[in-house]
Formats: structure tokens, C-alpha cells, sequence
């Protein structure tokens, strides 16, 4: 009885080792279906071209211990100031946007008081700091109104050089 069984079964096995070999081997030929792509996104507007430069206004700013030296009066537009440290202390310069609606005193009190540049007014763009007889380039773009340049590095003796007077205020037409 036993080897009827195994005979048995080893027929089941061969008959259905035929049976399914045919599929197996029609599923392998086919090719195989491409996956579902999505589709592609459009691709965004390419950015309106800013307005090119016709010119470039060079600024050169003497710093000195403690002041600048420089135009009260500037053009609106690009512009490059080029700070030269003629002094015998480190200097930098910072640019920031005076708001119509402040005066030069608000800043230099909140500085002078609180350590901090006034939230409401923006910083265009600080120079590097500088030793004695060294430059620094900046450039920025200048719109009409009041701007403010100051030295916001502290001296040795702990006061800052805004408060040596190490701040200059133009106007921008």
C-alpha cells in the first residue's frame, strides 16, 4: 500500500508539474506591463528678469577713529561703497534702512540702551571688520530716503563706536 501511495503522488506531482509548466512559462514570455506613471507637473514661469544695471555708483567711505567720512547725499540705485580704515582701531560698516516714521535718535537710544539694531529697521548689508589700513567692499541697491551707517563693533573699553560718534546718516534722492 505504501508504494501505492508514493506512486500515487509522485503521478499527482508529474501531472500537475505538466499542467503548470505551459502557464509558468507563457507568464515569463509576456512582457511585463509598463508601472503607472504620473503625470509630470508643469514646470513654473521662469522668474520676471530684473531691470540689468546701467551703472554702479562707487562710494568711498574714510573710517576713521571714530567717524566716517563720506557724501551726505547720495544717488538711488546700485551702489558699491568702499570702506578704507585709516584709523588705528578695527572698523565695519553697516547700512540700514532709517523708516520715514523714525528719527536717527530712536535708533542710536535703542542701540545705545538695549544692544540691538531696532526691529523696524532693515539691514541691507555689513562689511567685514577691518584692521588699520585694510578695505572692504559692499554693495548694495539704494532707494530713495534716509539711511543710516554705523560702526556696531564695541571698542576696547567696552563702549561702542556708534557711541564715539562712529555713525553717519545720508540721504538717498
Amino acid at each position: 500500500m505504501h508504494r501505492i501511495s508514493v506512486a500515487l503522488a509522485t503521478t499527482v506531482f508529474a501531472i500537475a508539474a505538466v499542467s503548470v509548466a505551459p502557464l509558468l512559462l507563457t507568464a515569463q514570455a509576456q512582457p511585463a506591463k509598463p508601472a503607472a506613471t504620473k503625470p509630470v507637473p508643469p514646470k513654473p514661469a521662469a522668474p520676471k528678469p530684473v531691470a540689468p544695471v546701467s551703472k554702479i555708483d562707487l562710494v568711498t567711505v574714510s573710517g576713521m577713529d571714530y567717524a566716517f567720512s563720506l557724501p551726505q547725499t547720495l544717488n538711488a540705485g546700485v551702489v558699491t561703497f568702499e570702506l578704507m580704515n585709516v584709523g588705528a582701531d578695527l572698523h565695519s560698516m553697516t547700512i540700514l534702512e532709517l523708516p520715514a516714521n523714525h528719527s536717527p535718535r530712536e535708533f542710536l537710544d535703542m542701540y545705545h540702551d538695549k544692544g540691538i539694531i531696532p526691529p523696524w529697521m532693515p539691514t541691507l548689508g555689513q562689511t567685514n571688520t577691518i584692521a588699520p589700513n585694510q578695505e572692504a567692499f559692499l554693495t548694495v541697491r539704494l532707494k530713495p530716503g534716509k539711511y543710516v551707517l554705523a560702526c556696531l563693533i564695541p571698542g576696547r573699553d567696552g563702549r561702542a563706536h556708534t557711541e564715539k560718534g562712529m555713525v553717519q546718516f545720508v540721504t538717498v534722492k
